[in-house]
């Protein structure tokens, strides 16, 4: 379980600080570069101390958000589901992770009109799923993961306050949550404990951006500063890792790659 091999990412484009979508019409500027060395320096861990082969993907300046390859795709075991993104500025980012996904030799299944869905709204626990039902997630695209990956049980969330599940929640070691403390992270966690088919254990973060992490390999990456302790109890390798400019068009960790088993 959270055992990888491989991660895809993409890079960021010179578009994203003015044409990338934000939920907040006056959120801060993005300094591009910076936002480009901070991007770099997650690949760093993703390569030096999770162990990954990074698969890249050329940034296309024509999907300022491309850096965010989680949304257009779910891999699931020897499964690759190629979404449709709930905005329809960023659906031709799926071509791309088509091919490359192909070229690994992964099953790929294509979702079909009208099903709707962003990748940070899946949230896999290794045993299940649980899917944000947002703005950019609808009903039909659940069905259609469930018929995909129809081994595992999948729970439909609603989100609302925020982009995507994972924009307050996220995997943080083998059946432990981190979640944020906002009302539509508590009443997630509430969903998740009392429909979830096995129990959770949960790790409270004061914000929800701060409840974005990733765990591949026994390796956690994640935004808090080394003073806090939210996470000492895991027995795993903790690699805090500030992710500032891409938070300001509501990118966090697990957007920026898409892991592969």
């Amino acid at each position: 379980m959270f055992r990888y091999t491989k991660a895809i990412v993409c890079g960021v484009p010179a578009s994203l600080p003015e044409a990338a979508l934000r939920l907040e019409a006056d959120a801060p500027i993005v300094d591009l570069e910076l936002a480009r060395k901070q991007h770099r320096e997650y690949i760093d861990v993703l390569e030096k101390e999770m162990g990954l082969e990074i698969i890249h993907i050329k940034e296309n300046e024509d999907f300022p958000d491309c850096v965010f390859v989680e949304d257009p795709l779910v891999v699931c075991g020897d499964t690759a589901l190629i979404t449709i993104p709930g905005h329809a500025s960023r659906r031709g980012e799926t071509i791309p992770l088509k091919e490359t996904v192909l070229s690994l030799g992964l099953k790929v299944v294509e979702m079909k009109p009208p099903g709707l869905m962003d990748g940070g709204d899946v949230l896999f626990t290794g045993r299940e799923f649980f899917i944000g039902l947002s703005s950019r997630t609808n009903e039909e695209g659940i069905e259609q993961l469930r018929q995909c990956f129809s081994d595992y049980p999948v729970t439909p969330i609603p989100v609302s306050g925020s982009l995507h599940l994972k924009s307050f929640c996220s995997m943080a070691s083998p059946d432990v949550i981190a979640i944020g403390t906002s009302e539509p992270a508590q009443k997630s966690r509430s969903i998740i404990t009392k429909e979830g088919k096995f129990p959770y254990e949960f790790i409270s973060l004061p914000s929800n951006p701060e409840a974005n992490c990733v765990f591949a390999n026994n390796v956690l990456i994640h935004g808090l500063g080394k003073e806090r302790s939210e996470f000492d109890r895991l027995s795993c390798k903790k690699v805090p890792l500030p992710l500032p400019e891409l938070n300001k068009v509501d990118g966090c960790f697990t957007c920026c790659s898409v892991l592969i088993p």
